[in-house]
């Protein structure tokens, strides 16, 4: 049975390389392969399906806390005094490893390797909690089956 090693959002812990990320809300994540249809003269099936690529998106949502944001965590980057340095800053992104871990058992649960913050926004509303939503793109996602 599954008693006691049910995975729930109080026990666990997302981190980037290896820093606990602060007041972390929700995170979700997808990886995907492209299959391209193989279609011949003849056939009315597609007679393959030929994968093409593979891409790894994680998103995480986070409670905004004054002071702290992503660009000065080195996460994403500073937009700088000129569209030159701006340009230079993107070019030496980092990067990262992101995890989310059981706290319960320590066990990984996620890993996802070479990673790159490719957007964020945020969400401020006059009855709520304001809050910071991020969306990675990683090379490589394995699961606790692999690592």
């Amino acid at each position: 049975m599954a008693k006691g090693k049910v995975i729930t959002g109080a026990r666990a812990r997302l981190s980037i390389n290896g820093k606990k990320v602060g007041f972390a809300t929700n995170c979700s994540g997808n990886e995907t392969i492209e299959l391209q249809d193989v279609e011949v003269l003849d056939n009315i099936e597609v007679e393959e399906l030929v994968p093409v690529s593979y891409r790894v998106e994680f998103q995480a949502s986070q409670v905004w806390v004054e002071g702290e944001t992503i660009k000065s965590e080195g996460y994403f980057p500073r937009t700088g005094n000129s569209p030159e340095e701006h340009l230079q800053n993107i070019l030496a992104m980092p990067d990262m490893v992101v995890t989310l871990e059981d706290s319960k058992s320590g066990a990984l649960l996620m890993t996802l390797e070479q990673v790159k913050v490719s957007g964020k926004s945020f969400t401020l509303n006059a009855r709520g909690i304001a809050g910071n939503d991020v969306t990675f793109r990683a090379i490589r996602m394995k699961d606790q089956s692999e690592v």
